[in-house]
């Protein structure tokens, strides 16, 4: 079998991450182009927009193949074999067209980044309890914002409740409050409230309440698990184990 360059691995998974999406890699570019041509734009703008779907494509494309660098880089293979292992899996191909599919929507260099080395990890141990957890974090990954990456590194510092069968020292702080998260970042004041509530939902930050404390604002809260092992994906670190 002949080699396989990254761009040619990425490309199958495009399609894969379109199947997975269930419609076509290029629909939802065309998709808004073809509309506006059957509205009779004049022509000026109908090439105006093709220059634009052609840039967003090869944004995508781009995109794609830095998840497949990146994934083959932190695995130290070659794309083919890293094509080989996600064909032997089926689970772990949909997660790998899921992560491709994700990238390409995305931006920020570090999220792109945070969900190769997901992938990475799932390709390196692809048992089902762990992909499990990948899952999660991808879908995390896609949905936080600038915001919410830097509001998970203030309150990082936090120490969160120990877990059971330990129980919480009463002499020890665990936590730190949503106003010492803005008073320690005062960007975040605007839209704290909005950002935590996020943050809850996806499963990143939890209560650290150790006793009776009423109302948000003054109510504790740490990272948890999941979102620990989220930041350490978001930072130049090897990934950690879920």
């Amino acid at each position: 079998m002949s080699r396989k360059s990254e761009k040619q691995v990425a490309e199958s998974l495009k399609q894969i991450a379109a199947a997975t999406a269930g419609t076509a890699v290029g629909g939802a570019i065309g998709g808004p182009g073809g509309a506006l041509a059957g509205a009779a734009v004049g022509p000026t703008l109908v090439a105006s927009y093709d220059l634009i779907a052609a840039r967003i494509a090869s944004q995508r494309a781009a995109r794609s193949n830095e998840v497949i660098s990146t994934v083959s880089s932190t695995l130290g293979i070659e794309s083919e074999q890293l094509e080989e292992r996600l064909l032997a899996d089926d689970r772990l191909l949909e997660f790998a067209g899921r992560v491709v599919r994700a990238a390409q929507e995305i931006s920020l260099t570090q999220k792109r980044r945070a969900l190769a080395r997901s992938l990475a990890a799932a390709v390196a141990d692809p048992d089902p309890a762990r992909l499990d957890v990948w899952e999660l974090l991808q879908t995390a990954i896609a949905e936080i914002d600038p915001p919410h990456i830097r509001f998970m590194h203030v309150i990082s510092s936090a120490r969160p409740l120990p877990k059971p069968p330990s129980r919480p020292d009463d002499s020890v702080k665990y936590g730190i409050t949503l106003d010492q998260v803005c008073s320690r970042d005062p960007g975040l004041e605007v839209g704290a409230y909005a950002v935590l509530q996020k943050l809850i939902s996806l499963g990143l930050v939890e209560s650290a309440l150790n006793g009776m404390i009423f109302g948000d604002t003054h109510r504790p809260y740490a990272l948890s698990q999941l979102g620990q092992n989220l930041l350490t994906l978001l930072v130049d670190d090897p990934s950690p184990e879920p």
